[in-house]
C-alpha cells in the first residue's frame, strides 16, 4: 500500500481513532523500513494528532528526529511548530513558546507560506493569552487573508481567534461580525465542534455589551461542545463568564456556584489566566457579606496563590515573545533591510543583468506555470471524456457497524441519488443527504467514507463541481454564465465556496478553466455533464 493510500486510510478512519491509529502506525513501519524520512514524520505527525492529549509527547521527539533527518528548514521548523501546538493545546504555554521560538529560527530561513502563518497564527494566539490583543489583530488579519484561501480548517480558528480579540478591545461590533461568517462555515463544513467555539466567543461579546440572559444562553449552549473536546480551560473560562452573568443579575448564590466550579477546574487542570481571579475576588466578597470568615481567608490565600503563579507563567512568556520571537522578527527585518541596501549599493553594475536574469525567471515561472496548468486542464479533459465508460465505483465489503443487507440496500439508494443528480439541491448537506437515503445521518457518513473514500461534504461540492466542469465542457452557453450564476447553478450557497471548491478539486478557478476551453478552441464533448459519479482522478 503507497502512502497515499495510508494517509487515505487514517482520514477514513477518523471517526475510528483505533482504526485510523493502526493504519497511521504501518504508515510509520512502512516509511521506517523504506528510510523515507519525510514521510516518517509525516507519520508521526498523524500519531500524535490521534492519541489523547497526556500521550502525544510520547511521538515528539520521533517526529522531530525524522524531521532533522531530512535536512530541511521547513520540516525542522514545521515538527517544532507541531509540538508547540501540542503543548499549547495541554494549556502548557511556557513550553508551547518555547517550540514556537525554536521553529522560527527554522522557518525564518524558508519561503513556506504555509508555515510561516501557521507561526504568526501561533503566536497571536499566545500575544491574546498575554492580554496584547491589537499585536496580535494584526498577525491574525494575516493568517486570514492566507487561509481564506489554503485552508479551510485554519481560516475557521483565525475568524475565532480575532472574535475573541475584538471583544476585549471593546469592538463587539467586529466580533459578533466574524462570530457570525465561523457559525455559517462551520455549519457549511458540517464541524459541529467549531460551531460550540463562536456560540462560546459570542456569549462573552455579550456578557461585555450587559446583555446577560442572551450571554448565559449561548455560553450553556457551547459546553456540551467544550466537554466533548475535553477543552478544560474553556470549560473553567465559561464557568467563570456564567458565574458573573448570574452576580450582575443579583442572583448571588447562582453565580457562587459557578465560581466553586471554576476554583475546582484550576485546581484540577492547573489552568492560570488573568481574568478568572474575578471569580476569586467575587467569592471573598460573598463570603465577606456573609461574615463567613474562615471561608472568606480560604480564598483570600488561594487568590494569593493564584497571583503568583499566573504572574510568574505571564512574566515568563511575556519576557520571551517580545524579547525573543518579536526580537528575532526585528533582525529578521534588518538583515534584509540590510541586504536591501548593498544591493542598492551595487545596482549601477548589476541592474541591467539582474534585469534581464528576472525577466528571464519570469518567462520561464510563468511558461512552467502555463505549461502545469495545460497539463492539468488535458488530464480533466481526458477524464471526462472516459467518465460515461467508467462503471459505478463498489468498494469491497460494508462500512463496520452497517449489516450486508442495509449496506448494499444504502449503496443502491446512493447510486440513485448520484444518477438523479440529487446533490444539486441548493445548500445539500449530510442530513439532507440522510433523508434521501432512507437513514441516520451516522450510517449516511459512514457509507461514503467506505464507498467514496470521502467526507460528507467533500463528496456532495466534488459531486457539484463535476457537474459544472461538465457542463462547461458539453455546453458553450455556461462558459458566458459568471460564477455567481454557476455557483447557483450547482446549488453552492455562496460564490465563494463555490470557487473555492472548484479550484481545489479541478486545480484552476472557473474564470481560468474557462479561458483555457476558448482558448484550445475546445468543442464541446458529447454527453459530459455529470453522471453522478466522480468526473475525474483526485490525484493531481
Amino acid at each position: 500500500m503507497g502512502y497515499r493510500q495510508l494517509e487515505v486510510q487514517v482520514r477514513r478512519h477518523e471517526g475510528d481513532t483505533a482504526g485510523a491509529r493502526q493504519a497511521a502506525q504501518e504508515w510509520v513501519r512502512k516509511a521506517r523500513r523504506e528510510k523515507n524520512y519525510v514521510q516518517q514524520a509525516n507519520a508521526y505527525r498523524a500519531m500524535m494528532h490521534l492519541v489523547e492529549r497526556e500521550f502525544r509527547m510520547i511521538y515528539a521527539d520521533s517526529l522531530l528526529g525524522a524531521a532533522r533527518a531530512t535536512g530541511s528548514d521547513a520540516a525542522i521548523g514545521g515538527a517544532f511548530l507541531t509540538i508547540g501546538a501540542a503543548h499549547y493545546d495541554g494549556k502548557e504555554y511556557a513550553e508551547a513558546l518555547d517550540q514556537y521560538i525554536k521553529a522560527s529560527q527554522f522557518i525564518a530561513r524558508t519561503e513556506d507560506q504555509y508555515l510561516i502563518h501557521k507561526l504568526h497564527y501561533s503566536i497571536a494566539l499566545t500575544k491574546y493569552f498575554l492580554g496584547y490583543h491589537h499585536e496580535a489583530i494584526a498577525l491574525l488579519l494575516q493568517c486570514m487573508d492566507y487561509f481564506k484561501v489554503e485552508n479551510d480548517m485554519a481560516y475557521i480558528k483565525s475568524l475565532h481567534a480575532i472574535g475573541l480579540c475584538y471583544t476585549q478591545i471593546g469592538r463587539y461590533d467586529l466580533s459578533s461580525y466574524h462570530n457570525r461568517i465561523g457559525l455559517g462555515l462551520a455549519d457549511e463544513f458540517e464541524l459541529p465542534g467549531m460551531a460550540a467555539y463562536f456560540k462560546n466567543s459570542e456569549g462573552i461579546n455579550l456578557y461585555r455589551q450587559k446583555d446577560y440572559g442572551a450571554a448565559i444562553g449561548l455560553l450553556h449552549g457551547s459546553e456540551p461542545g467544550l466537554e466533548k473536546a475535553k477543552d478544560h480551560a474553556n470549560r473553567i473560562v465559561t464557568w467563570s463568564y456564567l458565574g458573573k452573568c448570574h452576580w450582575e443579575m443579583g442572583e448571588r448564590d447562582s453565580a457562587v456556584s459557578y465560581f466553586l466550579k471554576v476554583h475546582e477546574g484550576i485546581q484540577r487542570w492547573r489552568y492560570f489566566r488573568p481574568d478568572l481571579r474575578e471569580s476569586y475576588e467575587m467569592l471573598i466578597a460573598y463570603h465577606a457579606e456573609r461574615k463567613e470568615l474562615e471561608r472568606q481567608l480560604f480564598f483570600i490565600g488561594t487568590l494569593m496563590a493564584f497571583d503568583r503563579n499566573d504572574d510568574r507563567e505571564f512574566k515568563y512568556l511575556s519576557y520571551r515573545v517580545h524579547r525573543e520571537y518579536d526580537t528575532m522578527s526585528l533582525l529578521e527585518k534588518k538583515r534584509k533591510v540590510e541586504t536591501e541596501l548593498a544591493s542598492n549599493r551595487s545596482r549601477h553594475v548589476t541592474v541591467v543583468a539582474a534585469m534581464g536574469f528576472a525577466l528571464v525567471g519570469s518567462i520561464a515561472w510563468h511558461l512552467h506555470a502555463k505549461r502545469r496548468e495545460r497539463a492539468r486542464f488535458k488530464k480533466v479533459l481526458e477524464d471526462f471524456a472516459q467518465k460515461e465508460k467508467a462503471p459505478p465505483v463498489r468498494m469491497g465489503g460494508q462500512p463496520a457497524g452497517l449489516g450486508p443487507e442495509l449496506s448494499r440496500a444504502l449503496l443502491g439508494n446512493l447510486e440513485k441519488f448520484e444518477v438523479r443528480k440529487g446533490y444539486l439541491e441548493r445548500d445539500m448537506n449530510l442530513a439532507k443527504l440522510a433523508a434521501l437515503l432512507n437513514t441516520n445521518t451516522k450510517y449516511a457518513s459512514l457509507l461514503i467514507a467506505h464507498h467514496r473514500g470521502k467526507k460528507t461534504t467533500t463528496y456532495i461540492n466534488d459531486l457539484k463541481i463535476d457537474h459544472i466542469a461538465g457542463l462547461l465542457i458539453g455546453d458553450r452557453k455556461y462558459r458566458n454564465y459568471t460564477n455567481s450564476a454557476l455557483a447557483e447553478e450547482a446549488g453552492f450557497g455562496s460564490t465563494q465556496i463555490f470557487t473555492l471548491c472548484f479550484r481545489n478539486r479541478i486545480g484552476m478557478s472557473p474564470t481560468s478553466f474557462i479561458q483555457r476551453l476558448q482558448s484550445e478552441g475546445q468543442e464541446p464533448l458529447a454527453s459530459t455533464s455529470s453522471n453522478g459519479r466522480d468526473g475525474y482522478d483526485d490525484n493531481k
